[in-house]
């Protein structure tokens, strides 16, 4: 038998026939759920096959509320258990890479820590498998790769049918198109057109404020876009949807400030040409102009000057200010923003200070950064 050849199921510790196909982003407790599902045996079964002493939770085990950790040793009896290869396994599951299997002594189940962006996705049943559950990685949503479904984690996880609004799809394919086009960038600024569109929904009142298609308001073009989606009755959960297609509107406006914001081009030229593409009533109140402000205020115009980096995307990216943390994986939605409000929390106060700058900085103004950047430099002002 070759390497590549697949096990006896009678080498295997439980003599598991049914290999079920690998899930990128999948939580390892979802893999083994499925494996479970699909050969019979029960899940605790198989935890205890990967180490007899597991400690598991009397109300039963659940991917949506825990993860199992593995240890290096935990690592390789799960790919004897799978018949899989352990590098395989590193490089589809999150919680099997290499740097999170080296901090852990013994394999165990754990919660998922009760804060937004922790909780896993559940999969999309369409193009991966009804009931598997991705790793958030620290993502509250994104669109599926397939186009068909939004995954959400909030909220105990949900999945949105975006098939009843057409201009979802477009707006997945815009903004694939912009990360092509630009690399990483791309990304990093829809992110951040995504959170200007996240303030707006909750900030502008249906009916006034900034809007587009003939005049109507954004707000109720978000308001038809949920009644479409059927979810009139629950607008929270829709809003990271609803406001995609502006946000990679948005985005492409960032991007052509970017490419401009060392050729003298003003940022009042430059809020100009947003409120010509999407506020058709060609005005900002100072609500909702404010997120542009503050996006602004970090990517300042600079002086003429190429940025390092051995490739153009390289050289891009370099140009972000410091905020940006570069995507540790390709994908919609991958890179963080550089704006630090969060989505479901007050936009205009803080439950915590930061202690390196009372708040004051960009990174602070709403929730204290672990990296916090400081004050900014006035002479850059």
């Amino acid at each position: 038998m070759t390497q590549t050849d697949p096990a006896d199921p009678a080498e295997s510790p439980l003599g598991l026939p049914i290999r079920v196909p690998l899930i990128p982003g999948e939580t390892t407790l979802s893999l083994l759920a499925r494996t479970a599902a699909a050969n019979g045996p029960d899940l605790p079964r198989l935890l205890r096959a990967l180490d007899e002493g597991l400690d598991l939770p009397a109300e039963g085990l659940d991917p949506q509320r825990e993860e199992l950790l593995l240890s290096p040793e935990g690592l390789d009896r799960l790919a004897v258990l799978l018949d899989r290869d352990a590098d395989q396994l590193s490089r589809a599951l999150p919680s099997a890479h290499p740097d999170r299997v080296a901090d852990v002594k013994a394999v165990r189940v754990e919660p998922w820590p009760d804060e937004l962006g922790a909780a896993p996705l559940p999969a999309c049943p369409l193009c991966m498998e009804p009931g598997a559950w991705l790793a958030a990685t620290g993502h509250r949503w994104r669109p599926c790769p397939c186009g068909r479904r939004w995954l959400a984690g909030d909220d105990g996880g949900y999945l949105v049918d975006t098939a009843p609004v057409p201009d979802l799809g477009w707006a997945l394919q815009r903004h694939r198109q912009l990360v092509h086009r630009v690399g990483p960038v791309g990304d990093a600024l829809l992110a951040d057109a995504h959170q200007v569109m996240l303030w707006w929904w909750v900030s502008v009142p249906r009916r006034r404020g900034p809007g587009r298609d003939g005049g109507r308001g954004v707000a109720d073009v978000w308001h038809a876009r949920e009644e479409a989606l059927g979810m009139t009755r629950h607008r929270r959960r829709a809003a990271p949807v609803v406001v995609y297609p502006e946000a990679v509107t948005l985005a492409e406006l960032m991007w052509s400030w970017e490419e401009q914001r060392r050729k003298r081009v003003t940022p009042a030229a430059w809020i100009e040409a947003v409120v010509a593409e999407l506020v058709p009533a060609g005005t900002l109140t100072r609500q909702e102009r404010a997120p542009l402000d503050y996006w602004l205020e970090q990517h300042r115009p600079e002086p003429a000057g190429k940025s390092s980096g051995r490739t153009a995307a390289d050289r891009r990216w370099n140009h972000l200010p410091a905020l940006h943390r570069r995507p540790t994986e390709p994908g919609p939605f991958r890179a963080p923003s550089c704006l630090m409000w969060v989505y479901g929390l007050p936009l205009t106060s803080v439950t915590a200070v930061c202690p390196r700058c009372d708040g004051r900085a960009p990174s602070c103004r709403w929730v204290p950064y672990p990296e916090c950047t400081g004050l900014p430099d006035k002479r850059t002002r």
